[in-house]
């Protein structure tokens, strides 16, 4: 019963804690106030030994922070145990202080981070946070971690000494050994000051240590009843009954004027927040986690209060904060680091640490086949000889550090699980390098049966049918992808086997390449075999047009046809087939031929179209010469004749003609335009008679033009008397007719002479009288209109 209120109390609180979230988050926003983004104070050499001070960083203190007072919060710790996390989480940020997802440090040297902030009592603190690399990171020394605490430590007002998880033996000693060594450094960095007679200002109390705060995150261990602080001073007392009155080691209650601890549950719960802790909002973290973090938060800013700068040091502007920088960092980068071991703990440590040295340096050395220079020219180890041969150091390693520590049992029994350790790093490096060489030497031989296969591919000599291409290249296919297993197949790994198989993957990459390589090559032999196709359509059009071009034109159609089923078969069915035989068996040889036959056909059709015009052309000129010879012969008719006898004489002309017409093009009877000029050679013809017989008429009109006049003239006196056309012509008709009817004995011939008399001779007064049509329509019009009038009126 018990125990399930417990959960009701726990659950009511988390639900408490979300949803007064977000009105704290807004408040710290409004409460807090950046004087400059996080930038790099110190930065270490490219050894990682020395320690090298950020002229700009010093600028802003001197500058930014010139007048202002500051408590100064550090933090130290680890690496990755979440110190820049902590910094951001405590001023309500992500993603000030760097935070990373990866196994190597984010932070390198001391990063500073300047801001102004309002606690829950509205008492605004002015702060500088320091956020530094963590210890134990690859290739970085322990004096370069000794440096990077005690530079830290003695520039804070507020110390925070981050960890993970819990607090254990090696944790306490570890920094008890780094507070020892602090002690001494600061004690060296006064003697320094004092040579240079330098006064800075709080060097007086430089050597008192801040307040320390031991913050363990991640923390879900259970410590019963006791609070944080009461754990940590417990562990305190029992390490202290355990190093004996012997030990040189002195306690951290002994350095450090206060010593709290606050434990952080974990920040969530989700994997991949916690991977992305940068990203992660507040809604995100762990309820439980915020109280915690909301109560250490008021534990800093009470003891800032409470002890102005935290331990009994006074607050430094940035000017002085720079001074004792620079001062800190040139003792720091002098002489050798203070160190403080016990005689015999430091013999012992010392004995270990050459003898674990001697042994891993004897393993490398067995195993530099692996990693030497010369290494690189030969094939890498297969995974079998690597074992044996890792085997086989392995062995000699451990071997050589019993033999060293023959005798030392409390340094060879703690060192050995350590020596297994080193061992098995080693071995995964050694076994990394190794991989990492089966991997470029299965790329080598990769990339040099790539550049073989593209030598032999480029020297297949194309266009070739693809027939021939395919075989061909599958030959040099299998040949190149048998010769990369031939030299590598000691590197292929069994399935289950938890690495990359390289031989595998590059085998993959060569067959794929090998394919893209003849799909290009492939397509490019495509391409030319088009190229044949088209020029030789292009070749046997040119070569057509060239034998036709020579023709004498006009000629037959039957002619014409038979040139160009010649030059079609000769140059379709022999010279195209020949010059493109290599295409024959590819799928689309048949719409280039299929093409080639079209361009032939369009060219007959072109050159028939010339022959018809050429045929046109002497048709038209025997045509004309027909109505010359015509004209000719009809011109010396004497006029005025009979019509009967001129029309005969005519026709005869006429039918003479067109005979020589068609004798003279015979050939071209079946030709369209043959026929079509002799349509109108005849129809010319015909207008000649015409006009031959108008002629006559004309004349034969001279011939009775006095007895016309005759006629004209009473006409003309008469005109009054008549109010139609048709009844003048009457008239006029009789009154001609009666006077020349002894003259012109024919009367076709006669009326065409009266007709003419009449349209040309009375012309003007036949206009000035009324046509019976004309009369008739407007009588029309006035009936239909007046039909219409009568209807509306009806209608109304």
């Amino acid at each position: 019963m018990k125990l399930k209120n417990i959960f009701l109390l726990l659950f009511i609180y988390i639900l408490v804690s979300i949803s007064s979230q977000q009105p704290q988050q807004q408040q710290q926003q409004q409460n807090f106030i950046e004087l400059f983004k996080p930038v790099q104070l110190i930065y270490p050499d490219s050894n990682h030994d020395r320690l090298i001070i950020n002229e700009s960083s010093i600028n802003l203190l001197n500058s930014v922070l010139s007048e202002d007072r500051l408590s100064v919060l550090g933090v130290v710790g680890t690496f990755h145990s979440g110190k820049s996390f902590l910094l951001n989480q405590l001023l309500g940020t992500t993603d000030s202080f760097t935070v990373g997802p990866t196994v190597h440090p984010q932070t390198i040297g001391i990063w500073m981070w300047a801001c102004r902030i309002k606690d829950d009592n509205g008492k605004q603190h002015n702060l500088l946070l320091l956020d530094t690399e963590g210890f134990y990171s690859s290739n970085v020394s322990e004096t370069y971690d000794a440096k990077i605490f005690a530079i830290t430590t003695l520039l804070s007002s507020h110390l925070i000494y981050n960890s993970v998880k819990i607090i254990d033996q090696s944790a306490l000693e570890y920094l008890e050994l780094l507070s020892r060594r602090t002690q001494l450094f600061a004690l060296k960095s006064q003697i320094k000051s004092n040579e240079m007679n330098q006064e800075i200002l709080g060097l007086n109390n430089i050597l008192n240590f801040p307040s320390l705060t031991w913050v363990v995150q991640d923390f879900f261990q259970d410590i019963g009843d006791e609070t944080p602080t009461q754990w940590l001073n417990n562990l305190l007392k029992a390490h202290s009954r355990d190093k004996g009155v012997d030990s040189s080691l002195i306690s951290i209650t002994d350095i450090f004027p206060s010593i709290e601890c606050h434990t952080l549950f974990l920040p969530s719960g989700d994997r991949n927040i916690l991977r992305h802790l940068n990203k992660a909002k507040s809604n995100d973290l762990n309820p439980i986690y915020i109280k915690e973090l909301n109560e250490l938060k008021s534990t800093l800013f009470k003891n800032d209060n409470d002890n102005g700068g935290g331990g009994g040091k006074s607050k430094l502007t940035g000017p002085s904060i720079s001074t004792l920088l620079r001062l800190l960092i040139e003792v720091a980068n002098g002489n050798k680091f203070p160190t403080v071991p016990s005689i015999w703990s430091g013999f012992i440590k010392q004995q270990q640490q050459s003898a674990l040295e001697d042994s891993i340096i004897a393993y490398k050395d067995k195993m530099s086949s692996i990693t030497n220079e010369d290494s690189f020219s030969k094939p890498p180890l297969c995974l079998k000889e690597f074992e044996k041969l890792e085997s086989q150091s392995n062995n000699y390693a451990t071997n050589l550090y019993k033999q060293l520590l023959f005798g030392l049992e409390e340094a060879y029994k703690p060192g050995q699980q350590k020596l297994e350790r080193l061992l098995s790093d080693n071995h995964q490096y050694f076994l990394k390098e190794n991989y990492f060489k089966i991997q470029n030497y299965c790329q080598r031989i990769y990339n040099e049966m790539i550049e073989s296969f593209e030598n032999q591919l480029e020297s297949i000599k194309i266009p070739i049918s693809s027939k021939h291409f395919n075989h061909q290249t599958s030959i040099l296919k299998n040949e190149i992808i048998n010769q990369y297993k031939e030299i590598t197949k000691q590197y292929n790994l069994n399935r289950n086997q938890n690495q990359n198989n390289y031989f595998e993957i590059f085998l993959n990459s060569l067959e794929k390449d090998i394919e893209r390589l003849i799909n290009g090559k492939q397509l490019q032999n495509r391409n030319e075999i088009e190229i044949l196709l088209t020029k030789s359509i292009d070749m046997i059009s040119e070569r057509y047009k060239s034998y036709m071009n020579q023709l004498d034109l006009p000629i037959t159609l039957e002619q014409l046809k038979n040139e160009d089923k010649k030059h079609y078969n000769q140059l379709l069915n022999s010279k195209f087939k020949q010059i493109t035989e290599v295409a024959h068996e590819e799928s689309y040889y048949q719409p280039f031929k299929s093409m080639a036959e079209k361009q032939l056909h369009q060219l007959f059709q072109y050159f028939q179209e010339i022959n018809e015009q050429k045929i046109l052309e002497k048709s038209k000129f025997e045509s004309d010469q027909s109505i010359l010879d015509f004209k000719k012969s009809v011109s010396q008719i004497i006029l005025p004749i009979e019509e009967e006898s001129l029309v005969k004489s005519m026709n005869e002309f006429k039918i003479r003609s067109i005979n020589s017409y068609k004798n003279r093009l015979e050939p071209f009877r079946n030709s369209n335009s043959y026929s079509t000029q002799l349509n109108k050679l005849e129809s010319s013809l015909e207008k000649q008679i015409e006009l031959k017989l108008n002629e006559n008429v004309t004349q034969m009109k001279w011939i009775v033009m006095e007895s016309l006049d005759t006629v004209r003239v009473m006409m003309i006196s008469r005109t009054p008397i008549f109010w139609f056309q048709h009844s003048y012509e009457n008239e006029a008709y009789r009154e001609a007719e009666k006077r020349i009817i002894d003259k012109i004995k024919s009367k076709p011939l006669r009326d065409k002479v009266i007709k003419q008399f009449i349209n040309n001779d009375l012309k003007q007064q036949l206009n000035s009288l009324f046509k019976l049509s004309t009369i008739l329509l407007t009588l029309g019009i006035i009936l239909i209109f007046s039909i219409l009038i009568s209807f509306s009126t009806i209608k109304k």
